[in-house]
């Protein structure tokens, strides 16, 4: 790999939205920007649901063209058919096409003037005193290129942090998911139970017109817990529909440490940055994008790439984002280690409180954990044979 002086001022491997949306603002702040990503164009393959709030809509000025359903109710449905069904007094979600959406902030960037090559694959990174030097092929053929820092938004699987300092995505939970030609319900449906999705949930939500979305969050053989959760959604005729269209894809199920490093940056699933309830990554990656920017910014016009300096990311997503990871992995573990029989009596204990018509007031779409530990103590000391659960989710909150 050569070691010229560089000719970029940042190189992003990557170009999903986090990518994407720190790559312009860095461009508007007037640094020379590429995007490399080793699919044709951003949005391929597709491995989120679409699942994004109005409040991140509103905040990252997403297209509305992408908009296919707002989501109004969510119907949570433990393993033994208990249902609670919260009405949202109007819009807090869209099902939206995350292809639209992708493609809508890469073209934000481009017209601020970053530049991509696409088909690139990146499979070597080396930092020098003097910059990055990334290697790959592009189309089949030899691709280097050199900048003065790198900024990974390669998603839960790359080696490539490991190779500039930061840490690898070691700790997922398999994402697995389907769209289908069947019409589904209006609202968003979600199942819990260890017999359907281990150590996880499924849902379903509306897609385009006649089209569903099937997905699951496990810890162990995800296409047998999609097709346990598309049979019990739409029945036996779901589960021929989904050889073929299913999409799996690893999301991290702990934040990683560090993500700074001489001349480095990650962000988005490489970093780890989603909700640890649901798996959700745009709102945290887009969220985190913005301080990336900001901070490498800032380094660049001083000249101090150096991991002393950069440290101010980590410190600074962190305070936003920190707490409610925290409070999500509480909550995931608690869930992992509750019976079938025990969420049942959990339900039951919630619908007799009256919970389901005031979970909305209670839980934000974005920031739900926090509260979310909160309620889980009520509802556990109100279950019955649940004592032994909050005295263990009361040391954990310690």
């Amino acid at each position: 790999m050569r070691s010229s002086s560089p000719n970029l001022d940042v190189i992003v491997v990557g170009a999903g939205p986090a990518g994407c949306e720190c790559a312009r603002g860095l461009a508007e702040a007037g640094y020379s920007v590429l995007v490399v990503e080793e699919h044709a164009r951003p949005g391929e393959p597709v491995h989120c649901t679409g699942i994004i709030s109005a409040h991140a809509y509103r905040a990252f000025d997403l297209p509305a063209e992408a908009i296919q359903s707002p989501l109004g109710v969510a119907e949570l449905n433990s393993p033994g058919g208990v249902t609670l069904r919260v009405d949202l007094n109007g819009t807090r979600a869209y099902s939206v096409d995350r292809r639209q959406v992708d493609l809508a902030v890469a073209r934000q960037a481009a017209k601020a003037g970053v530049e991509f090559a696409y088909r690139t694959r990146v499979r070597n990174l080396i930092v020098d005193r003097a910059g990055v030097s990334l290697a790959g092929v592009q189309g089949g053929a030899p691709w280097s290129a050199r900048a003065r820092a790198v900024v990974l938004a390669t998603g839960a699987k790359s080696a490539l942090p490991t190779q500039a300092g930061l840490a690898l995505v070691r700790s997922a939970v398999c994402g697995a998911q389907a769209e289908i030609p069947l019409p589904g319900p209006p609202e968003m449906r979600v199942w819990l139970g260890h017999a359907l999705a281990p150590g996880g949930f499924g849902w379903v939500v509306p897609g385009r017109p006649g089209w569903s979305r099937v997905g699951v969050l496990t810890r162990e053989k995800p296409r047998l817990s999609l097709a346990r959760i598309a049979h019990r959604a739409f029945g036996p005729e779901a589960e021929e529909m989904l050889d073929g269209a299913i999409h799996l894809h690893p999301i991290p199920a702990a934040p990683r440490h560090p993500t700074f490093a001489d001349r480095a940056l990650s962000i988005g699933d490489a970093a780890g940055q989603v909700k640890m309830t649901t798996g959700g990554g745009v709102y945290y990656g887009l969220l985190a994008s913005r301080i990336a920017s900001e901070v490498l910014g800032d380094a660049l016009a001083q000249g101090r790439l150096g991991a002393q300096h950069l440290r101010r990311y980590q410190d600074l997503w962190q305070q936003v984002l920190g707490p409610e990871q925290e409070a999500g992995q509480l909550l995931r573990k608690l869930a992992s280690n509750l019976t079938d029989e025990a969420l049942d009596d959990l339900f039951r204990s919630a619908e007799s409180l009256g919970l389901s018509r005031h979970l909305v007031d209670l839980l934000d779409y974005d920031w739900h954990a926090r509260p979310g530990v909160g309620l889980a103590m009520t509802v556990l000391a109100a279950a019955p044979g649940q004592g032994s659960a909050l005295r263990w989710l009361r040391r954990l909150v310690g």
